[in-house]
């Protein structure tokens, strides 16, 4: 006699295990986290980089056209 606690339907250990990770795939682990982590500081550190040529070149070009402009008022009004 077939034991009435275990139906026809259930699955074995491998079926459920195999329908585990067919349902976790899309999740992250730690090392995904550990690898964008890493991905995200470079991305930070390059884009510091970046602001900083930035801010440098925009005060060397202030810098310029102040020092334009004063030499202009000079030459026509001195």
């Amino acid at each position: 006699m077939a034991d009435p606690s275990r139906s026809e339907a259930s699955l074995t250990r491998i079926e459920l295990r195999e329908e585990l990770d067919r349902s976790l795939a899309h999740y992250a682990t730690k090392a995904d986290l550990a690898e964008l982590r890493g991905e995200l500081k470079s991305d930070i550190a390059n884009l510091r980089a970046d602001l900083i040529k930035w801010m440098i070149g925009l005060m060397l070009g202030s810098v310029t056209t102040a020092v334009g402009i004063a030499v202009a008022v000079d030459r026509f009004a001195g």
